[in-house]
């Protein structure tokens, strides 16, 4: 038995908006490629040994329609499954057992059920060995749903090492998870859907393990709930990092602006090897507020970049525009906060409904959806519904406009230090088309950089 685990393309920014690729600083923020999300290691990591298996990543090279796979296993994103639709329907013609699973299948199952035999909505660690089963004995199911979320220690760890390819990917961060599940239902967000509202922590001797594992190696935490001021939270991983702080560690995290920010726990994720924090304001409470303009929120948020940085974490802030309680001037609010808080590293998205999130209900009961659906498009850079404040010319504009204007007065060799990322990375990547490196080559030639040195 052989399966073809498949990764489906995901459209970068520069392809929606290749203009930008002539600016250096511009293209030098999304000039890496990285290794698919934790869907395939997962599942790769399950997969009995007597059964052989391999990677396909679509943003890196076309897909073999013709190899003597059994099974076509495909896990994807939103802004993957037109791409994934595509790739379903082509296998299927062609005779192959196709299954699809991850978060766009798990939030939208009728929809995705048409272009695949079987669907697995949910989290896949409890129920792949039975998938694999039941296609051995010719009983693959429909639809394939775990009867209750997996249990902490029932999380399974993803199998590394499967990415490391050196020609093939320029950023090798590993992926890690802690936990599963997120008490806080956002409008915008699909994981209390998706996982749950209880936050169930993986045992502490398994991560401990994983950890150990990446000693020496860049590695990025994928869960936002392990900042979240609660006490449960607090407390684990307060144990983790005084177990984790001599292991030569350099983590990525990420959360919102709701973050702890107790300085003892600060001190502790610091000392115990965070490096970059991957901050979003997009739709939970403290978000709307700052979008809002509560000055308290306002000074939270700037104390908090200076927080992190005095640590030596790095704020990557992630900007949303085009919310509704966003109105016609958050474009220079989001510029004059990165100046105030003296914000080194940025990048900014166009608010996106995911399906069958509520933001996604509310867009629908209000007939606001540019219709007809591409899913392509759902990439947080194209407008996909009206704007309550803006037109969708003037949301797709200031986005632009944010990216121009915040990169215009900073170095990014300093704003994208803890990635070593560099514009002419694009030039040799295959996840790019020759437009945008046709951009890109200009923008260098511009600038002055010399090919070949």
């Amino acid at each position: 038995m052989k399966i073809k685990f498949i990764y489906p393309k995901f459209e970068k920014f520069l392809e929606t908006y290749p203009e930008l690729g002539e600016f250096p600083q511009i293209a030098a923020t999304w000039a890496y490629t990285m290794p698919p999300a934790m869907g395939i290691p997962i599942m790769a990591g399950l997969t009995p040994k007597d059964i052989q298996w391999h990677v396909q990543d679509q943003n890196i090279e076309k897909i073999n329609f013709d190899d003597d796979s059994d099974l076509i296993a495909i896990s994807f994103f939103t802004p993957q499954s037109g791409y994934a639709y595509e790739l379903g329907d082509e296998f299927k013609k062609r005779g192959k057992t196709v299954i699809m699973g991850g978060m766009h299948p798990s939030m939208i199952p009728d929809d995705v059920a048409l272009h695949c035999d079987s669907v697995c909505i949910g989290e896949v660690d409890t129920v792949w060995l039975t998938i694999l089963e039941d296609f051995k004995n010719g009983k693959l199911k429909k639809v394939y749903q775990a009867e209750k979320l997996p249990e902490g220690d029932e999380i399974a760890s993803p199998l590394n090492g499967i990415f490391d390819v050196e020609d093939k990917y320029d950023w090798h961060a590993s992926l890690l998870s802690v936990t599963r599940g997120c008490p806080f239902n956002c409008s915008w967000c699909n994981i209390p859907i998706y996982q749950g509202c209880k936050t169930r922590f993986r045992p502490m001797d398994k991560v401990v393990e994983d950890m150990r594992k990446l000693s020496g190696k860049e590695f990025y935490v994928t869960d936002d709930m392990i900042m979240l001021k609660r006490k449960e939270i607090k407390d684990y991983m307060m144990e983790l990092s005084e177990k984790v702080k001599d292991f030569n560690l350099n983590m990525f995290l990420s959360c919102s602006p709701a973050m702890n920010t107790d300085p003892d726990f600060l001190d502790a994720i610091a000392k115990a090897g965070a490096k970059s924090m991957y901050t979003v304001f997009a739709a939970d409470p403290f978000s709307k507020m700052f979008f809002e303009k509560s000055q308290r929120m306002w000074q939270k948020a700037v104390d908090l970049v200076k927080e992190l940085e005095d640590r030596g974490i790095r704020f990557f802030a992630s900007f949303g525009v085009g919310f509704d309680f966003q109105k016609e001037d958050q474009f220079d609010y989001i510029l004059e906060f990165c100046q105030k808080a003296n914000v080194k590293t940025a990048e900014f998205f166009i608010a996106t409904p995911f399906p069958n999130t509520p933001f996604w209900k509310q867009i629908q009961e209000e007939n606001r959806f540019i219709l007809p659906r591409n899913w392509k498009k759902y990439n947080c850079a194209n407008v996909v519904f009206k704007p309550k404040h803006t037109t969708e010319d003037q949301l797709r504009d200031g986005f632009v406009y944010l990216w121009k204007e915040f990169f215009k007065v900073r170095d990014h060799s300093v704003a994208l230090e803890t990635f070593h990322q560099k514009a002419e990375n694009i030039l040799k990547s295959k996840e790019f088309s020759e437009e945008v490196k046709n951009m890109v080559r200009k923008g260098l030639e511009k600038s002055g950089y010399k090919f070949g040195e």
